[in-house]
């Protein structure tokens, strides 16, 4: 089921090809305008397809299984975060979604955040890494990442987040430790974390990210596929540079002190 499950997007998407270059033998009184039609049909069904997929990869309560070895995929990544003051917060773990994906959950010693390595069982497989930390009152978090798909899905307003395409660890944490001493100044803190907080904490994450995708279904499966397109996503760069950020912040401090 997982050979399949990692296959089933890229056999749509040649499915999808097939049919935009192939209009069926109905559309050819329309002439060269059925190609026309065959796109917005295309387009839907993507759309359809992809809205599909992240509803069932944002369970309500996601399954993270131990797993009895670790993957060597993650361990350069996850020694590099070890040196910077993280310690692993159990063993690594697979995430129930679909394609199912590993995870290397870590905590660091003194700040309030966790790191995740993680690598997808998509076709081809991403390995890649997240600095995250939980706003005190549970309000919302702090997510600092290295690759732009990371924000390619539209999260709620206290999801805040910053992307620096292409950083490594130490980077990433010394830009998230900065962020963190924004808010701070701000009036928004970050609450502690901990090893054994952590399955809590990011089923908790999921099931937000589950409902302000369920909100609004449609488009942000819109919004997500032309993040995914053109690379574009509004949080890149550090908080304070983010008219998105700046919004957020706002939202945050009016409900903090209302």
């Amino acid at each position: 089921m997982k050979q399949i499950a990692t296959l089933v997007p890229a056999l749509f998407g040649i499915f999808l090809g097939w049919m935009l270059v192939n209009p069926p033998a109905w559309l050819e009184p329309l002439g060269l305008l059925r190609f026309a039609v065959m796109g917005v049909l295309v387009l839907g069904l993507l759309v359809g397809f992809v809205a599909l997929q992240l509803g069932r990869n944002l369970p309500e309560d996601v399954v993270l299984t131990p797993r009895s070895g670790g993957d060597q995929h993650l361990e350069p990544l996850v020694r590099a975060f070890e040196e910077l003051g993280f310690v692993r917060a159990g063993p690594a773990v697979e995430v129930g979604i679909s394609p199912p994906a590993v995870l290397q959950p870590l905590v660091h010693r003194h700040e309030p955040a966790y790191a995740t390595v993680f690598r997808t069982g998509t076709l081809p497989a991403v390995t890649s890494v997240d600095v995250v930390s939980i706003l005190q009152g549970e309000r919302g978090g702090l997510t600092t990442n290295a690759d732009v798909r990371g924000a390619s899905l539209p999260g709620e307003l206290g999801s805040l987040r910053q992307v620096f395409p292409g950083a490594d660890p130490a980077a990433l944490f010394r830009r998230h430790c900065e962020a963190l001493a924004w808010l701070r100044a701000r009036g928004l803190p970050a609450r502690p974390v901990a090893g054994e907080r952590f399955a809590a904490d990011f089923k908790r994450a999921m099931s937000r990210q589950r409902r302000a995708f369920l909100l609004t279904p449609l488009r942000t499966t819109v919004v997500a596929i032309w993040r995914t397109l053109t690379g574009r996503v509004p949080h890149v760069g550090a908080l304070p540079e983010q008219a998105i950020a700046e919004r957020q912040v706002r939202h945050l401090s009016i409900g903090r002190n209302s």
